[in-house]
């Protein structure tokens, strides 16, 4: 079977530029995207999975890949694949802003360790709390779902279609702010309880301002902090699921516009 220059080309065109779109979801999108995967293996991934979603691709007409149609489609691509990454990137920004909210009610706001996912300090009790949602992104099959959504974005926004709407770009920018009332909604309980708390120890002083309430004060707020995470975090885990779920609707309905 003789193969024209002009077809092998044109294949070699469909297979890229899914391959963007692919890369830049990788490269953006949680679990995916963390430091504590190498670089060499992220490639792989991408090329595998754009190896798969290539059959059920239909290649439409040529595209010349020195063109400036062929350069305006791979930035299309990317900034498909990076939009449908950053979508669950704002749930788990939601969820390390939760637990800096509790670390700072209990005094731990100061202590630090670096966050694999972001590669930055975060508080440890964001740090606590965003491995319990890897934990339970996981289990929930979280990472199936999306690239299942991947794969339905080339039919919802195909590779030489007109890419993203106005509309679902604007929606992103809406949905962002879940960083700050998903992370209220996570740790409400847990904040209202510590809060509670240093109300007490103002009162306590107030009352009587000889005693040094300061001296016990850390360390109580700090014992208390560890035993209201415990006894929330069984209402803190369906919260959790629940922003996971908005995420994956959020990322159908901006492919769909």
């Amino acid at each position: 079977m003789n193969l024209a220059y002009d077809q092998v080309v044109n294949q070699l065109v469909w297979y890229l530029l899914p391959f963007f779109r692919v890369a830049a979801f990788i490269m953006a999108a949680p679990i995916f995207s963390t430091g504590m995967v190498p670089m060499k293996i992220r490639l792989i991934v991408a090329v595998a999975i754009a190896v798969a979603i290539f059959p059920g691709l239909t290649p439409s007409a040529d595209i010349d890949p020195l063109s400036l149609d062929m350069v305006l489609l791979i930035i299309e691509q990317i900034l498909i694949g990076v939009a449908l990454g950053f979508a669950m990137q704002f749930i788990f920004a939601a969820v390390v802003n939760g637990g800096q909210l509790i670390g700072m009610q209990m005094g731990l706001g100061f202590a630090q360790m670096m966050d694999p996912q972001t590669g930055v300090n975060v508080p440890v009790v964001s740090q606590f709390y965003n491995i319990i949602a890897v934990l339970l992104f996981l289990s929930l099959n979280g990472h199936l779902v999306l690239l299942q959504i991947l794969g339905e974005s080339f039919t919802l926004l195909p590779v030489d279609g007109a890419g993203l709407s106005l509309a679902g770009i604007e929606a992103m920018v809406f949905f962002s702010s879940w960083i700050f009332s998903g992370a209220l909604i996570m740790v409400l309980p847990a904040v209202v309880s510590l809060l509670m708390i240093n109300v007490v120890m103002g009162v306590i002083t107030r009352a009587t301002p000889q005693m040094n309430i300061f001296s016990v004060g850390f360390s109580l707020t700090i014992t208390a902090g560890f035993v209201v995470i415990m006894l929330t975090l069984s209402t803190a885990l369906p919260q959790l699921a629940m922003l996971f779920n908005e995420g994956f609707m959020f990322m159908r309905d901006m492919l769909s516009g």
